[in-house]
């Protein structure tokens, strides 16, 4: 059982607001089994303190239709072998567990990374331990407080 808290825990842990996207209240599945951002939702909780440095947390389709709302656009990414040993040994929900879900893992780690990597404007590998990470992130959005 993996203990190492999240890259969101971490930053949460620190006082800092974030905003997670995997919140069953800002987004849905279709009917095939992919998430989607209400973007309203997200619009009116980022509006509400404009003044504060916000860290958002997901991904999908509807993300790039809100880019000119971030400062900075990270990609954390991982090697195949590590997301899947992260994966198969978390506890804090069980999307991934079933083979279904890995075979799209996978597919979207091919063919959705290379467009996330040619739209961020900074990549953090995360074979780094998480404090090194938020570092990482702390210092991006520094400049931007």
């Amino acid at each position: 059982m993996d203990t190492t808290p999240s890259v969101l825990e971490a930053l949460r842990a620190r006082g800092h607001a974030c905003i997670d996207m995997d919140d069953p209240s800002l987004s849905i599945r279709d009917d095939a089994g992919h998430q989607h951002w209400r973007t309203d939702a997200l619009v009116q909780l980022l509006e509400a303190h404009p003044e504060r440095t916000t860290f958002v947390v997901g991904c999908a389709e509807e993300q790039a239709g809100l880019y000119d709302r971030f400062r900075a656009i990270v990609l954390l990414s991982a090697p195949i072998e590590v997301m899947v040993d992260r994966i198969r040994s978390r506890t804090s929900h069980a999307f991934g567990q079933d083979p279904a879900e890995m075979a799209r893992i996978l597919d979207d780690q091919r063919s959705v990374e290379p467009l996330l990597r040619r739209s961020c404007t900074h990549e953090i590998v995360t074979t780094v331990p998480v404090a090194q990470v938020v570092e990482r992130i702390l210092e991006i959005a520094e400049p931007m407080s």
